[in-house]
């Protein structure tokens, strides 16, 4: 246990859970010290069937926010120990009801004044500590309602992996790369065309040389992407020959080099900036509408495989 407090934060999910076993552990405990044949996890359903019934499965699982298949295993077992009966519904005799059956009736009787002494234990250990934890809970569960663990720390790991990648410019050196990292998506999706060998094997002349740039990523002095800003003229440029290799997809890398390719049209006082994909890049098509890029007509495509234009104004 010791360990787990050294880990902070991190286990705070590791600590709840110990934290729910053991009061469900000395729960099971005061039911077994009183006689009773009853447990902690069945507390929830047995409360509710007492309070609101009849209900069905999924009535009881929308009130209890529990999965499905752990209200029906549940219920099971109270179906199973007599304390919970079936009842037909009247207006529909095909749907089948849940409510608390005379054996579990005399059972609640019997369990209300042990739920008083969890409930007066409870408190006590909240006034002892000193602070109202159903009110922390209460606005912990708000706030994740809001925006759940899964969106949080999403968006933290993105943050790191954003700060984690390199953007460099073109350099001669580099210009395999460049090659390289465009041949292994178009070979996996489609076809090396006559105007990508024209573009991937001379970038100097086809893109620089005409006021465009060529751009790199790089991890940990590995290059793991690239792409292109191509100078169509009048103002309009073209966000092209976005690769990112396989292994390093996932981590922000194609975000950060188009963002990057974004702000060098801007310097250079673009007017729009396009881009021409295919239905099948759903990955990359959905950056760049989180990028503000939409859809528009794609009257004279480049390339055989563009099914889809896109631009953004700067």
């Amino acid at each position: 246990m010791e360990f787990i407090r050294q880990l902070g934060s991190a286990a705070f999910g590791t600590r709840l859970r110990l934290l729910t076993d053991r009061f469900f552990q000395d729960g099971a405990k005061i039911y077994q010290s009183q006689n009773i044949d009853f447990e902690p996890r069945w507390f929830t359903m047995f409360n509710l069937l007492s309070m609101k019934s009849p209900l069905n499965i999924t009535e009881i699982t929308n009130e209890l926010g529990y999965t499905q298949p752990a209200v029906t295993q549940i219920a099971n077992i109270l179906l199973e120990k007599g304390l919970v009966k079936v009842v037909k519904d009247k207006s529909d005799t095909r749907k089948k009801l849940l409510a608390l059956s005379p054996k579990g009736i005399e059972l609640h009787k019997e369990l209300i004044p042990i739920w008083q002494g969890f409930e007066d234990a409870i408190n006590e250990l909240f006034k002892s500590i000193g602070y109202d934890m159903l009110h922390i809970m209460d606005k912990i569960e708000s706030e994740l309602d809001n925006k759940d663990m899964f969106r949080r720390v999403s968006e933290n790991i993105k943050k790191k992996q954003l700060g984690e990648v390199e953007i460099v410019s073109y350099s001669p050196e580099l210009k395999e790369h460049f090659r390289v990292l465009n041949y292994e998506w178009l070979t996996k999706y489609f076809t090396v065309e006559p105007e990508d060998k024209k573009l991937l094997e001379d970038p100097e002349n086809e893109i620089i040389s005409s006021g465009g740039e060529v751009i790199f990523a790089r991890m940990s002095n590995e290059v793991i992407g690239t792409a292109a800003l191509i100078n169509s003229g009048d103002g309009n440029y073209e966000l092209a020959k976005m690769a990112v290799t396989e292994k390093a997809q996932g981590k922000q890398t194609g975000r950060k080099l188009a963002e990057e390719i974004i702000r060098l049209a801007k310097e250079k006082g673009a007017k729009t900036l396009h881009l021409e994909t295919n239905v099948k890049l759903v990955a990359a098509m959905k950056l760049y509408k989180k990028l503000g890029f939409y859809l528009t007509e794609n009257k004279s495509a480049k390339y055989a495989r563009s099914t889809i234009r896109m631009e953004i104004k700067i």
